[in-house]
């Protein structure tokens, strides 16, 4: 076929070209049939061609295109994996004019400073409700604080306990005697929750319960004000004139009194703890230390005071130990549990046994009969003293049972 091409002296190319530049006039059939390319016939015995791919030839290419179509595949691919193993896509976030037209808080808008180095902390935004709440409450403190300064005039100071301090005091509007009890905070050891969920000190609580009562009790200091502040409590009580806790009474009277006038105190005790008891209301701390006695003209007036370790009874089985140690009945050191009206009536034989005797009262020394009770007390103010400091608390009198003793009428 070379041969062929050779004897007609010219290639397919060259003779386009020489036609081309000869004349313009239109190839004749022969011409155009014989510059078609024409395929290769097949000989039996021939195997046919496999194609390779020139890479797979000379190699991996090294030209300026291959290097820039390998790094991009790299980048496809490291993009496609990372799309994968992530979460799905969040929604996309909004503009800044449309988080301001939809009237989002600032702290959803996720703004940050490229310029600024520090991360913004979450504690930067603080809440406006949070902010308000606080300061909300600090006006309602310096309001409270304001009301008392300008209401009450404190003056000395009364006495002193485990639970606050008491300052005599008057109140300003028609020159009110009444008594100031500071109770800090961190010294409230028993807690009531309303029904707010807010907690106040069980002695607030218990008196202002006995404000509201529909019968009051002569027995009773009544609660006049009372203000919460930041760090502590004030109760504003009223203040008899003349009066005294039971424990200076008895030491100016030379340490014990005779049965007429123990006789009139005790009734009055006995008939404040029955009230308290219907009332839900257990003292547990009902000792000399804790009763003012007024002198009038009437004759002698009781008032039960200090509800720091008073408690709600509903009729259950006390666990905490409240109380004066000296005074605590066997059952608690038996049982570690006692019982409000047992508990009370042995309180009040504890009260009575101090006002008759001179001396003061010990459980310990009581049970090892280092004390005992005066042979010349009467018959009935013997009995009384001996059916309320029993040892078995089921062997006491209820209160009910004690008012209606014969020594008492």
């Amino acid at each position: 076929m070379v041969k062929e091409s050779k004897r007609k002296g010219k290639t397919p190319a060259l003779r386009r070209q020489r036609e081309g530049n000869s004349s313009v006039t239109p190839p004749s059939r022969e011409s155009a049939e014989y510059s078609r390319p024409r395929k290769r016939k097949k000989t039996a015995d021939q195997t046919p061609r496999r194609r390779i791919m020139v890479s797979k030839m000379t190699g991996t290419s090294t030209s300026c295109q291959d290097l820039i179509r390998t790094k991009r595949r790299l980048r496809n691919k490291t993009t496609k994996e990372a799309e994968e193993s992530s979460p799905p896509a969040k929604k996309r976030k909004k503009g800044l004019l449309q988080r301001v037209l939809t009237k989002e808080p600032p702290s959803s808008w996720g703004i940050s400073s490229e310029s600024s180095s520090s991360p913004v902390l979450a504690d930067d935004f603080e809440e406006p409700s949070k902010r308000k709440n606080m300061k909300m409450e600090e006006e309602r403190v310096d309001s409270q604080r304001a009301e008392f300064l300008k209401k009450y005039i404190e003056l000395h100071q009364l006495g002193d306990g485990g639970f606050g301090s008491v300052f005599a005091g008057y109140r300003v509007e028609g020159k009110l005697p009444v008594a100031i009890k500071h109770i800090p905070k961190d010294n409230v050891v028993i807690k009531h929750k309303d029904e707010n969920g807010r907690e106040l000190a069980m002695e607030a609580v218990i008196m202002l319960k006995l404000r509201t009562a529909t019968v009051p009790q002569l027995a009773m200091v009544s609660l006049l004000d009372w203000y919460d502040l930041d760090q502590e409590l004030i109760l504003v009580m009223e203040r008899p004139m003349f009066a005294e806790d039971l424990l200076v009474y008895l030491k100016d009277r030379g340490g014990c009194l005779n049965e007429k006038d123990a006789k009139i105190i005790l009734k009055q005790l006995v008939e404040a703890a029955l009230y308290l008891q219907n009332a839900n209301i257990f003292h547990r701390d009902i000792k000399v230390e804790n009763i003012l006695i007024e002198t009038t003209a009437e004759g002698l007036q009781v008032y039960l005071i200090d509800f720091g370790l008073s408690c709600f009874d509903d009729r259950r089985k006390h666990e905490l130990l409240c109380g004066t140690p000296e005074h605590l009945p066997l059952d608690w050191f038996m049982h570690k549990n006692y019982c409000a009206e047992p508990t009370t009536a042995w309180q009040l034989g504890v009260v009575l046994f101090e006002v008759v005797h001179m001396m003061r009262f010990n459980t310990h020394s009581f049970l090892s009969k280092k004390l005992k009770i005066s042979k010349r007390l009467s018959k009935n103010c013997q009995d009384v003293l001996t059916k309320c400091l029993r040892v078995d608390p089921k062997d006491r009198p209820t209160l009910e049972q004690l008012l209606g003793h014969p020594w008492f009428s």
